[in-house]
């Protein structure tokens, strides 16, 4: 089920770039698309122009997409007739197809004197947006446990049983829990396996040392096709970022969140690209590596469990990772 964010479009005035000499057109503010959509919503961008002369001038506006890798995706161009003496705000629109690979988009904005798919044609004024735009083909809210999206696990991991009976969903939250005086867990996974894309979630983490809470992509066997996030189920943030390819772990990275995991909800993402794989949280970019990661497709999981390189101390009671939303 999909959930509408609201967003914000925060508008970056670059300065007045003053008259431009063959327009006379003062170019005064842009706002680019920020936040999170999904396929077929739509996007708005805007552009704030001055003309101060007595005459008619005609412009032709570009909204310009580009992906993580800085490939132009799409563009829209519409042409504007501006009155003499006004301040017009010109909005550009643009549809999310629903083609479109989950990720962070940029957008660019471009005034120019004549259509920009003339030879000659003349830049009079252009904005980059810096924080980009994130585009997803569906979140899970968990109202229910999908059986059509999700399975499931009863298996052995480390020193854990993961158990069905430890995962369930209720009032809009997925539940995975530790009980007490036990080293078991739980876990889920995707039916299907998972192309390039974004994968987010929002979860709060049990406070169970010497336990780990783990979303990530995989396939077996192991050590041939991973890239996780893993955290520590403990209030000191310990983070670890990881990919596995060609029989070995290829990538590892160990940091802290700066926050307590277990006492609120916060936001953890995979951008998987074919040249690139990077890691943000809170949409705070922590890491990137450009190599070393397998490149097919692998199953999104999400787990909590006792691995046996940790002391696999049980908690005296019902410790519980709680998950808002997966989407991607």
């Amino acid at each position: 089920m999909r959930r509408v964010l609201l967003f914000i479009i925060g508008l970056t005035v670059l300065g007045l770039t003053g008259c431009t000499a063959n327009e006379n057109l003062l170019m005064k503010g842009y706002s680019h698309p920020t936040g999170v959509y999904f396929h077929q919503e739509k996007i708005n961008a805007g552009i704030e122009i001055f003309n101060p002369t007595k005459n008619e001038k005609e412009v032709w506006l570009e909204l310009r997409l580009y992906d993580h890798a800085g490939n132009m995706i799409d563009a829209v161009i519409e042409n504007k007739t501006m009155l003499p003496g006004n301040d017009e705000n010109f909005t550009l629109e643009w549809i999310i197809p629903d083609d479109l690979r989950s990720g962070t988009y940029q957008t660019e904005l471009i005034v120019w004197d004549q259509s920009p798919e003339t030879a000659g044609a003349q830049r009079l004024g252009e904005s980059r947006g810096e924080e980009g735009f994130s585009a997803f083909a569906t979140q899970d809210n968990f109202d229910s446990l999908d059986g059509d999206v999700w399975l499931v696990s009863d298996s052995s991991l480390g020193r854990s049983e993961l158990k069905s009976d430890n995962v369930s969903v209720s009032d809009g939250a997925l539940s995975i829990t530790i009980p007490g005086n036990s080293l078991n867990g739980g876990e889920i996974y995707t039916q299907e396996l998972k192309d390039y894309g974004a994968f987010e979630t929002r979860m709060k983490l049990p406070n169970a040392p010497s336990s780990i809470t783990g979303f990530f992509l995989y396939k077996a066997p192991d050590y041939f096709y991973e890239i996780d996030i893993e955290v520590y189920n403990q209030p000191d943030g310990t983070l670890l970022l990881t990919t596995y390819a060609d029989g070995e772990k290829k990538n590892a990275y160990v940091g802290n969140l700066g926050f307590d995991p277990t006492r609120g909800f916060h936001d953890y993402r995979i951008e998987y690209g074919e040249n690139q794989v990077s890691f943000y949280i809170d949409t705070v970019f922590i890491k990137s590596w450009s190599d070393g990661f397998p490149k097919e497709g692998m199953y999104l999981m999400l787990n909590s469990w006792f691995p046996q390189w940790l002391d696999g101390v049980s908690t005296k009671e019902t410790q519980t990772l709680s998950v808002d939303w997966v989407r991607y």
